[in-house]
């Protein structure tokens, strides 16, 4: 629920905050959540594609169009997910979430993703603990928040993926989601398709942006179908992937090739 009371924080107080109090204060906002609300929500029209926008080749792009989507500030909360395996959606969203860290933002990345897409690989940290490991009680704040090398972004990695039984259920999710967009400027969702479809009840309507990492050489009408599961969370979609690389005709002419 990112409602008015999110933005009643004075952020000179937060600005100030150190890890350590960062964590003390989620561990407060977990103990005193209210649980088992009701995520029900109205079914959004048929996803169209031919709706997103263009494509953003480069990171730069990617958050300046984040940040206007977002009245010029920046988002609550974003949603970073790769439409497929091949996606580069990992190094997408530790870049997206360095950047907006240099801005002065307290920012924190989470990861959702399973097997090879998870960050802590590309950030050398270890998975567990993590999210996971944190939803379902197992582990809390002091053990789960990792700080990134050099900057002051603040890292939750993945966790045990054999605990998932019952992490993905709505109010679990959502009482330390919540906790965070109420401690941190900007919450970083990193997920991939498989996330994204056990999150939809509680993430549906939720998120003010989100950004799809195509694969390389992949156009939005090649990745339809993951798109259109992005698009049901009811939110603005800023896709991102690298243009392919045209390739020059060549032809002979007079025995010499010449390129056209």
């Amino acid at each position: 629920m990112l409602g008015n009371e999110h933005h009643q924080k004075n952020e000179s107080e937060m600005a100030a905050l150190s890890p350590n109090d960062l964590r003390h204060y989620l561990t407060q906002r977990i103990a005193t959540s209210d649980e088992n609300e009701g995520w029900e929500t109205p079914a959004p029209a048929k996803p169209d594609v031919e709706d997103l926008g263009p494509v953003m080749g480069s990171i730069h792009e990617v958050v300046g169009t984040v940040l206007k989507s977002s009245t010029g500030g920046v988002p609550r909360a974003l949603l970073v997910a790769g439409t497929s395996s091949r996606s580069p959606s990992p190094q997408a969203a530790i870049d997206i979430a360095r950047d907006l860290t240099s801005r002065n933002e307290q920012v924190v990345l989470v990861d959702l993703a399973t097997g090879a897409a998870a960050v802590s690989g590309r950030l050398n940290m270890p998975r567990v603990p993590g999210f996971t490991d944190l939803a379902v009680g197992a582990a809390d704040f002091a053990d789960v928040v990792k700080l990134d090398d050099g900057s002051s972004l603040q890292v939750i990695p993945a966790g045990n993926p054999n605990l998932n039984d019952g992490y993905d259920a709505p109010d679990n999710f959502m009482r330390v989601f919540e906790a965070l967009t109420q401690t941190y400027d900007c919450v970083i969702l990193h997920a991939d398709m498989g996330a994204i479809e056990r999150l939809m009840p509680a993430l549906k309507f939720e998120l003010p942006v989100a950004v799809a990492v195509l694969p390389p050489r992949a156009t939005p009408q090649d990745e339809g179908t993951p798109l259109s599961m992005i698009q049901r969370l009811g939110c603005p979609i800023v896709v991102h992937g690298m243009p392919m690389k045209q390739t020059q005709r060549r032809f002979s002419l007079f025995g010499r090739k010449v390129a056209v």
